[in-house]
Formats: C-alpha cells, structure tokens, sequence
C-alpha cells in the first residue's frame, strides 16, 4: 500500500499531461513508470461501448524477459518500434522510436542524454535483426497504479442486506453483553452493600461502648475542674501568709462560716496598721466585709471579715501567688 502511494506520487509529480493514464511496475529494485494521454483510454471506452471493465497496460508488459541484452519490438500496425535493455531479467530502460533510428539519430541520442550510455545502451546502434513477437499471454508486472474501473467492484445491492443482518446481530450481541455487565456491577452492589450493614451490625455494641466511655471521661473532666471550696487548712494557709508579710502573727481564731475572727499581734511590739490589715483582707478573692473590732489584752488587735460563699482553692493560690 505504501509502495502504490509513492507511485502515484511519482505520477502525479512527472505526468506530462492534465488527464493522464498510467502503469507502474515494481520489478526487484527497479520501478518502472509508464505515463499516457487519458484520451487514450476515452476513445477506447467510447469504442467498445459498455465494456467498463478493462485496462490499460503498455505493451512491453507482454514482452518476454530475457537474461541480458536489448530486445526489440513492434507493435502491431503500427511502423514504430520499441527498444528494451535488460540485465539479470530485469528490464532496466526502454524507448519507443515512432520508426527505425538511423546510426546518426543513435549517435545524436547519445549527445543528448549523457546518462544513455552509463544505463548499457551501446555507442553503436544494434541491429534489429528479427522483432520478437508478444509471447506471454499476462504481463510480467503487477501495474500499481490501475484504472477504478478495472478494480474489482462491490455489489451493494447484494451487500446491504448482510450488512444490515450483521449490523444487527453485532447492536444485539453488545446491547447482551452491555446488559449482562451492567447485572453483574448491580449484583456486586448488593453484595457490598449487604456485607457493609453485617460489618455495621456487629461494630454497633463497640460504638455503643466506646459513646458510654466517651461521656464517662467527659463527666470526669467536668468534675475535677470544678473548684474546690477551700478548707480550714487551706483558709489558715492563707491567713498565715497574709499576716506574714504585714509583720503580724495569730493569736486567736475563730471560724464559724462565713465569719471569720482573729486576734492580731505585731511581732514588732507595736501596734499593726490597721488600714494595711483591712485593706489586704479585702483585696483577697476569698474574703468581704473585713472591719476592726476591739483592741483585745493590750496589744492584741480583733480583726473581723465574711468568707465568700464562691471561694476557690484554685483561684485563691493563683492570686496569692501573684501578690506582693
């Protein structure tokens, strides 16, 4: 198939005329090319009327190959003849001479051509001696470039209707197996789906347990971050700390919820500053209401404040810690 496009190309590209017949043969690495007027063919159709089927071959097709040498041949009816060069039975040039060349017509071809000779082609023009006639009955080529009429023809009146069966057979065997795929991916749905519910069947205790274990941790959290409410250590605690730093110590303490009573003595032996001692007790988260009572055995001072009812141990060791 390659091989016919190239000649047609070469055809195309060489043809010496706008309708044009033609005949390439392949012969071992050789490819010859015969080229004709198209009007050839014409007068040939017009004369044998409805005869399509026919062709068109060069007459050296019908040629006997021969081993080596030139081969000369008439055509019938015609004064012309053609000369054929040969080399290992293959044909590698020929000429039509619309009658017999002369030794100066031979020797004027080898002026012109300059390749003539490089071919085979002797200087001297060899004799014709006797034409050889058209032996083989077929041609000794295949022409890769053959008339559409020659070409064997369909028979569509004949062929539409088994092109219509097969066409639909082939629609009813695909639209078969379409269907048959298309059960087959709805049954291994089923399958999927039939076996995802037994896998969630049998998770749901799991997830069930793992809910009840999720709300039980989250209770627990909840739980332990609630503030405690502080202790009568945590309360003394912070006391201590209080009065510490204002130079001062406990000599008494009485703690009926949400009272507190205490007796202050200044480790200096002097008086405390009482504003410096109100003024803590209030800047504290746990404690209100702080007041002066009395002044208690001479130098003992009675001091009084409420505990808040939201005191928390967590919020009060934050503040006191930050507390100068």
């Amino acid at each position: 198939m390659k091989l016919a496009s190239f000649a047609k190309l070469q055809v195309q590209a060489l043809a010496p005329f706008s309708k044009y017949g033609s005949c390439v043969v392949r012969q071992g690495n050789w490819l010859h090319m015969w080229v004709w007027d198209a009007a050839i063919e014409t007068a040939f159709s017009q004369k044998h009327g409805g005869k399509q089927h026919f062709s068109t071959l060069p007459y050296s097709l019908y040629s006997t190959p021969v081993s080596n040498g030139i081969v000369w041949l008439a055509a019938p009816g015609s004064p012309g003849l053609e000369g054929q060069l040969w080399k290992d039975r293959q044909l590698v040039d020929s000429m039509w001479f619309d009658e017999p060349p002369g030794a100066g017509d031979w020797a004027a071809l080898h002026a012109q051509t300059p390749g003539f000779h490089a071919l085979g082609w002797p200087l001297a023009l060899p004799p014709a001696g006797v034409l050889l006639p058209v032996a083989p009955p077929r041609p000794w080529g295949r022409n890769l470039t053959p008339r559409l009429q020659s070409r064997t023809r369909i028979q569509w009146s004949s062929l539409a209707p088994a092109a219509l069966v097969f066409a639909t057979a082939t629609l009813t065997g695909w639209g078969s197996w379409i269907y048959s795929q298309k059960q087959a991916h709805q049954q291994a749905i089923d399958l999927g789906l039939q076996s995802q519910e037994r896998m969630l069947a049998k998770l749901e205790p799991m997830q069930q347990a793992r809910q009840r274990t999720t709300s039980t941790l989250t209770w627990i959290n909840a739980v332990q971050a609630l503030p405690s409410a502080p202790t009568t250590h945590d309360i003394i605690a912070e006391l201590a700390d209080i009065f510490t730093r204002q130079g001062l110590v406990v000599r008494e303490l009485e703690i009926n919820a949400p009272t507190v009573q205490a007796t202050l003595v200044a480790t200096s032996g002097g008086s405390p500053r009482l504003t410096a001692v109100l003024g803590v007790l209030e800047s504290h988260p746990w404690f209100y209401d702080a007041r002066f009572v009395d002044v208690s055995g001479g130098t003992g001072f009675k001091f009084a404040w409420r505990l808040r009812a939201d005191a928390a141990t967590a919020t009060s060791n934050s503040n006191s810690k930050n507390r100068p």
